[in-house]
């Protein structure tokens, strides 16, 4: 037996094996990435930390719940401000607030493969003119920018701005972007940072009021109004329905009992506010 010839051919075997390996795992990780870049979501593997100091702040509330004060909310889907503040839209309206929405996608999920974006994004927006309608939107622009893709650049920026000039809200209602939840919807964190640059470039904004933060600086005690927010969530149908308009419901419930044990009552919701103009 020639022991020599047999030691390179092992020694072979092995080198393929790990080749094989580091292919096969390469193209695990490779897919695994790809996957989290195209799907919608964005996690944190880095967690954000809240701004410390954040000590309380009142956004002018006598004003804010006060007949005729103008508010104007950024979302980034249809159903975003019933899930997020449909209580707070809910007493502002009953406090006779004037309100308008802005809604940056139409949520019609068009990234998906064998989709059909147009008939359910006409679903979703005749759903989020009915909700604005129960809690008193005078108006409800759709901007129609892509759904899971809204990024911030100049065309973005500028429609919602041209809408806010329009409408010269003293309050605007959006998302967080700075200090989202660590696990959270990539539109909604670009539609918190197109409110916010927007905002800042319309004077008549006093005040920019952000939900779904870490960074609560405020909170709205909407227990009273939880019936009628839950009747809100029902209105999306195409998203919200039986077992799973349930589970939505406790979920929503259960983020307005932990805001309302921060200002002592059953439920809130709260937001992150920072005074930009006057």
């Amino acid at each position: 037996m020639n022991l020599r010839a047999a030691k390179p051919v092992v020694l072979n075997v092995s080198a393929k094996k790990w080749r094989r390996r580091a292919l096969v795992y390469g193209g695990l990780l490779a897919g695994l990435w790809g996957f989290y870049v195209w799907q919608p979501w964005e996690f944190d593997f880095v967690p954000r930390q809240p701004p410390l100091p954040n000590p309380p702040v009142d956004p002018d509330s006598g004003r804010l719940f006060l007949k005729g004060a103008r508010v104007a909310v950024i979302t980034a889907h249809p159903d975003d401000s019933e899930f997020y503040i449909g209580g707070v839209l809910t007493k502002l309206h009953a406090d006779g607030a004037e309100m308008y929405e802005i809604v940056c996608t139409d949520g019609d999920k068009g990234y998906y493969p064998f989709s059909h974006p147009e008939a359910l994004g006409e679903v979703r927006r005749s759903e989020q003119r009915n909700a604005a309608a129960v809690w008193g939107a005078r108006q409800v622009d759709f901007l129609g920018f892509p759904d899971g893709r809204l990024r911030v650049n100049d065309e973005t920026i500028g429609a919602v701005e041209s809408r806010l000039e329009q409408i010269q809200p003293e309050y605007v209602l959006a998302f967080d972007g700075d200090y989202a939840p660590r696990f959270s919807h990539q539109d909604h964190r670009r539609a918190g940072d197109l409110a916010q640059i927007a905002a800042r470039r319309v004077p008549s904004v006093k005040w920019l009021l952000r939900f779904s933060t870490i960074a609560p600086n405020y909170a709205v005690d909407i227990t009273d109004e939880w019936d009628a927010q839950k009747a809100l969530l029902a209105l999306h149908r195409s998203q919200f329905s039986g077992d799973h308009l349930t589970w939505i419901e406790n979920m929503v419930g259960s983020n307005a009992e932990a805001d309302g044990e921060r200002i002592g009552v059953d439920l809130a919701e709260s937001f992150r506010c920072s005074r930009l103009h006057g």
